[in-house]
């Protein structure tokens, strides 16, 4: 499960951030910039030990808290105790990729795929018994290894993809100002829900979707709202997730709990016109959100009937996070143009670095 695989990057970059040294003041001119360079500090620290999803929420807050050039005061109830924390938000307004891959792009082999080896590799039996390879191998690859080669030929096709309408989430991103030890997200569909375990982490990757035969374009889902945040159904995944990370202790995710978001204005100049976040482009406008939540989060690796953990060094227990009615800054990124995401292993979402020689879409005006 997504949420689960999350939780061990996230407790490893919180051991690995520890030495970020940043110190948080209020905001003020500039603060956007080095409060961004805060997270791109625990994002490195997390690419280094090969922790990449984690890697790219933290460089998505640091593009929230860049182009909104200034974090806003609020206060949070963690455990029944009232805490002064900082907060940016964001809408992200995505276009809805539905790719598939033709059936003979080499993503996936047929039921009937014959282990091929080199031929000059020589097949060890599973006792160890009989054979070598050759000096050059570089080792030993089991019979029963489930090994497949790449067929010859030219590579994999890239996938065929097209945009059915635009999806909208919002994310609320709030920290412990001096040293970042503490760190409370949010990625929710516009509006009032509950917490909802197939809201996808738009802030490791945006979402898309697969279709083995996609068949005649479906009717688009009706656009986010442009105002009010409280009018239409704009199309997304309904519900949150919620998130509270403690350095150097672990990661905690919502089990359950409510949230209500609600867009109060847009409109002005972020500190940039222009953002690239995984496969799309966008532009950017200021924007001022209300967000208000409560949630009880869990260790995702943790039973609560037996109190166990596993592993056993874990974070261990429930906390409960509130935050009142606050208006908090950010922006709203709308998407203007879009690269077909790379293939995976198998035909499925995922949140991909785009290929180097990828042709975008530009956003139909």
């Amino acid at each position: 499960m997504r949420h689960a695989a999350l939780l061990t990057t996230a407790t490893v970059w919180l051991a690995l951030g520890c030495g970020d040294g940043g110190t948080g003041p209020g905001p003020g001119p500039g603060d956007g910039t080095r409060l961004a360079s805060q997270f791109e500090r625990l994002a490195d620290s997390v690419d280094a030990g090969g922790y990449s999803p984690a890697g790219d929420a933290l460089r998505h807050a640091a593009e929230i808290a860049r182009l909104t050039g200034h974090a806003t005061p609020v206060s949070l109830t963690i455990d029944g105790s009232a805490r002064s924390f900082l907060a940016v938000a964001e809408q992200l307004d995505f276009p809805n990729l539905v790719c598939s891959w033709p059936a003979d792009s080499g993503i996936a082999p047929p039921p009937d795929t014959i282990i091929v080896m080199p031929p000059d590799t020589v097949k060890v039996p599973p006792d160890g018994g009989g054979g070598s390879m050759p000096p050059d191998s570089g080792g030993v690859i089991p019979v029963d290894s489930g090994v497949v080669l790449p067929p010859p030929g030219p590579p994999p096709l890239p996938p065929e993809c097209h945009e059915e309408g635009t999806y909208s989430m919002r994310t609320l991103i709030a920290w412990e100002p001096e040293h970042m030890a503490e760190v409370v997200r949010i990625v929710a569909y516009i509006g009032s829900n509950t917490v909802e375990p197939g809201v996808p982490d738009v802030m490791t990757g945006l979402p898309s979707s697969v279709a083995a035969d996609p068949g005649p374009p479906t009717a688009p889902p009706t656009p986010p709202d442009s105002g009010s945040g409280s009018g239409g159904e704009p199309g997304g995944f309904p519900g949150f997730m919620g998130e509270y990370l403690v350095r150097d202790v672990g990661s905690w995710y919502a089990v359950e709990g409510s949230q209500t978001n609600s867009l109060e204005g847009s409109g002005g100049a972020c500190t940039d016109d222009r953002a690239t976040i995984d496969w799309a482009e966008f532009d950017c406008e200021a924007a001022r959100y209300r967000f208000e939540f409560q949630m009880t989060v869990d260790p995702a690796n943790w039973e609560r009937l037996t109190g166990v953990a596993t592993p056993p060094t874990s974070p261990e227990g429930s906390h409960t996070l509130a935050m009142g009615s606050n208006a908090v800054d950010g922006v709203r990124l709308t998407w203007t143009a879009w690269t077909p995401p790379p293939l995976p292993t198998e035909p499925g979402p995922g949140p991909d670095p785009i290929p180097v020689d990828s042709t975008g879409v530009v956003r139909p005006m």
